[in-house]
């Protein structure tokens, strides 16, 4: 149990710890949305969540609340550790990034010459199965910042979509040409769905102020960025990107906010 804690929890070991102390000292219930010790609710949900997966916990329409089962002695002591070791390791690194790449079709040239560069290409995540990743983890807020979209890459963005239990879903893009069209088209269905979809077209003196940034960011802390449109299949392209945790997410997602309170709203929430 120990090495799945701290392999599923990552960087909300520390979340864990807090939520751990609360429930070993007799708390029984947890509301939605709650932080605890200057904690980010988004976190405070992931930990939660596992700790449902463990049956320490079940969930409900308010939040979470105690299950019978015994909650471990020391929980609290071995994540606080946990946590102390991966703060000390990632102070050592430089950044705290994963390598994300998408290959053109195959066969390709590309994917040929990758293994002639040792084991290291081995340590690329795909960028489709990273995205779906980010989706699936969002807790509170998850947003795909696009300037291109095309049909495929639409419906694609569409099943991320589906696949987050995130309340908060916005799609940002740019409203000209065949991502227009796109777009429009399925304005309905992404209603249904309740995302916000903005456009950031603005005119400014000489033409017009937007965005080529390619972002998919999860509850603030959980950011990739790179190359990668919504535009799959659209032509023979490798592309590639970084998917940041931590600080270095928080500084991506302070970015996108500033892009959400410029943008205009093609339909609000």
């Amino acid at each position: 149990m120990a090495r799945s804690l701290v392999e599923r929890l990552g960087h909300d070991c520390g979340a864990a710890t807090a939520l751990a102390v609360r429930l070993g000292s007799g708390m029984t219930t947890l509301a939605r949305g709650a932080t605890i010790g200057g904690v980010s609710p988004a976190a405070v949900a992931r930990a939660a969540s596992d700790f449902v997966d463990r049956g320490w916990l079940y969930e409900d329409a308010a939040g979470w609340r105690r299950t019978p089962e015994p909650f471990p002695a020391g929980l609290a002591a071995f994540l606080a550790g946990a946590e102390a070791m991966r703060s000390a390791s990632a102070a050592r690194m430089d950044a705290v990034a994963s390598a994300v790449v998408t290959l053109p079709a195959a066969p390709s040239a590309i994917a040929g010459a990758l293994p002639l560069q040792g084991p290291i290409h081995a340590s690329l995540e795909r960028t489709e199965e990273m995205l779906g990743a980010l989706a699936r983890a969002a807790v509170a807020s998850f947003t795909v910042m696009s300037p291109f979209v095309n049909h495929d890459g639409a419906l694609f963005a569409m099943r991320l979509f589906e696949d987050c239990r995130a309340p908060r879903k916005t799609l940002i893009t740019r409203l000209a040409g065949p991502t227009r069209v796109v777009v429009n088209e399925l304005l309905p269905k992404l209603r249904t769905m309740r995302v916000r979809v903005l456009n950031y077209l603005l005119p400014a003196e000489d033409g017009y102020e937007t965005f080529h940034a390619k972002v998919v960011i999860a509850d603030a802390d959980q950011a990739y960025v790179g190359s990668a449109n919504m535009t799959r299949y659209a032509r023979h392209s490798m592309e590639l990107g970084v998917v940041l945790t931590g600080r270095q997410a928080r500084a991506v997602a302070a970015v996108v906010r500033a892009v959400e309170g410029i943008s205009r709203p093609v339909l609000p929430r």
